[in-house]
C-alpha cells in the first residue's frame, strides 16, 4: 500500500486544477456515503439537514454540510468512530484546549500522511533514507541531567533524535561535536528549537562541519527572524510544511514559499473572519480516514488568505502562510486582529527568544531570551515597532526571561492570550 500512495503523492503534484476537483468529489461523494451509512453521528446529523450523498457530487456542495467544531468531536468522540474497523493506530491529542481526544486512525491515512512527509523531503531534495537529524519534544534523558548523551540514534530510519531541553552554552560543544559526526542531510523538528541551534552556532562564532540539503520545520509557526538566522547558519532554505494531528491535511512549501495542499487526504477550506480581508480560517475535511471520519473540521488555525484567491473562494489550492491559533490572535483596542506580529523583532540583534503576551486589552508583555548574558537589545526600537503595528492605544512591557515555558509537547507560542477573546465565526452553515 505504501508504494502504491508515494506514487499518487508524485502524480497529484503534475494534475490539473480540474483533475484535482473531479478526484475530490468522487472521494467526497463517497466518504459522505459511508458516514450516512456507518457513522452514527453523521446518520443523526444528515437526517435533521436532509443530506443524502447524491445531493454531494462536487466541491460546491459541501457546504451543504455543517461546521464541526472540536468541542463537538471531544464530547461525542464514540458517535465519530466506525464500530466495524479496528484502528491501525490512535492520534492522542490535547490541542489548545487540553482536553484530551482519542482520534482513530485507518491504515489508509497514516501510510498516505507518512508518504506526504517522504514526498516533501525529496522535493526539496532530501532523498529517503538519507540522515536525519531530528530536534522536537524528545526528551532523551531527565532535564536536570547535563551530562551527554543528549541524542541517540534510530537506526531503522536513518534518523538521529536531539534533545531540545539540554542545549545551553556548556552542552552546545557536544551538539556540535556529534551533528559533525553524524553529517546530516536534513535538519527536522520545531522552529524554536532549531533556531535556538541556530543561536548557539553564531553566538560561539563557530559554523557547522556539515552541509545539509534542507532544513524542514513543522508543528509551530515558522517566523520571518528564526527563518533569516537558521538559513543563515546552515546555508540552506527552509522547507516548512503544515500538517494537522488530525490527519486531514498536509500542505508543504514548495520553491516559490507558497504552501501547496495536498488534495488526495483531504479537502481545505478557508473561510474570511469576520470583516477581515486578510486573514482565514482553515477548516479541512478528510477524504481517507473512514474509521472516524471528520467533515468539515474547525482546525482552529488561520492563514494569510493568497491574493491570487478570487472572491468568494473557498475550496484552497495553496496556502500564503500560517498566522497561528485563532484564540491566539492580539486584538488591538480599535478591533483589529493581529497573528503573526514577528515583524516587531525587525533588526533588534541579540534575541535568541520572544514571545508576545496579551494580558489586557491594551497592554502586552514581550517576554525575551537574550542570546547571551552580557547581550542588551534595543528596547527603543522594538517599542517603535510595535507601537507601528498596534498602534497608539496598545501598551508595552519588555520582561527579560531565561527561558520560555513550554508546553507538554516541547513547544511554545510565539503569540499568546491571557484569558482569550472569543472571536465570532464568519462560518457558513
Amino acid at each position: 500500500m505504501y508504494h502504491e500512495l508515494r506514487e499518487l503523492v508524485r502524480e497529484s503534484r503534475e494534475w490539473s486544477e480540474a483533475k484535482k476537483a473531479d478526484y475530490q468529489s468522487e472521494r467526497l461523494h463517497e466518504m459522505v456515503k459511508h458516514c450516512r451509512h456507518h457513522i452514527p453521528y453523521y446518520q443523526k446529523l444528515f437526517a435533521e439537514h436532509g443530506i443524502h450523498e447524491n445531493q454531494i457530487t462536487s466541491l460546491n456542495d459541501l457546504q451543504k454540510i455543517p461546521i464541526l467544531d472540536k468541542q463537538t468531536v471531544q464530547q461525542r468522540a464514540n458517535e465519530f468512530r466506525d464500530s466495524r474497523q479496528k484502528p491501525y493506530m490512535v492520534q492522542h491529542t490535547s490541542g489548545s484546549t487540553g482536553t484530551p481526544l482519542a482520534l482513530q486512525v485507518n491504515e489508509l491515512t497514516y501510510k498516505l500522511a507518512m508518504a506526504l512527509l517522504v514526498d516533501h523531503e525529496e522535493y526539496h531534495g532530501v532523498p529517503f533514507g538519507a540522515r536525519r537529524a531530528t530536534f522536537a519534544g524528545r526528551m532523551i534523558q531527565r532535564q536536570e541531567n547535563l551530562i551527554p548523551p543528549f541524542s541517540r540514534l534510530n537506526r531503522a530510519e536513518n534518523q538521529r533524535l536531539y534533545s531540545a531541553y539540554h542545549l545551553n552554552e556548556q552542552t552546545f560543544p557536544y551538539y556540535k561535536k556529534d551533528l559533525d559526526r553524524f553529517q546530516a542531510k536534513e535538519i527536522i523538528g520545531y522552529p524554536s528549537a532549531i533556531s535556538d541551534l541556530s543561536c548557539h552556532y553564531q553566538r560561539s562564532g563557530r559554523q557547522p562541519d556539515f552541509q545539509p540539503k534542507a532544513i524542514v520545520t513543522n508543528s509551530e509557526t515558522l517566523l520571518d527572524w528564526q527563518r533569516a538566522s537558521i538559513e543563515t547558519t546552515f546555508q540552506c532554505s527552509i522547507a516548512d510544511y503544515y500538517g494537522t494531528a488530525e490527519y486531514i491535511l498536509f500542505a508543504g512549501q514548495d520553491r516559490t514559499g507558497y504552501y501547496q495542499v495536498n488534495p488526495v487526504i483531504g479537502i481545505t477550506e478557508v473561510i474570511p473572519i469576520g470583516s477581515s480581508a486578510n486573514i482565514g480560517e482553515i477548516v479541512a475535511t478528510t477524504l481517507t480516514n473512514t474509521g472516524m471520519p471528520l467533515l468539515r473540521y474547525v482546525i482552529g488555525d488561520s492563514t494569510a488568505l493568497c491574493p491570487q484567491q478570487q472572491e468568494g473562494q473557498v475550496i484552497a489550492r495553496y496556502l500564503k502562510s500560517i498566522t497561528g491559533r485563532i484564540d491566539d490572535f492580539i486584538e488591538t483596542p480599535d478591533g483589529r486582529h493581529l497573528g503573526r506580529i514577528d515583524h516587531i523583532f525587525k533588526g533588534i540583534e541579540g534575541i535568541k527568544e520572544a514571545q508576545v503576551v496579551q494580558d489586557d486589552l491594551n497592554h502586552c508583555t514581550v517576554n525575551i531570551v537574550l542570546a547571551s548574558k552580557s547581550t542588551k537589545i534595543n528596547e527603543t526600537l522594538l517599542q517603535k515597532n510595535f507601537a507601528a503595528r498596534t498602534g497608539p492605544l496598545m501598551n508595552i512591557t519588555i520582561k527579560t526571561l531565561t527561558r520560555i515555558p513550554r508546553g507538554a509537547n516541547g513547544k511554545f507560542k510565539s503569540v499568546k492570550k491571557i484569558n482569550p477573546i472569543k472571536y465570532p465565526k464568519n462560518l457558513s452553515q
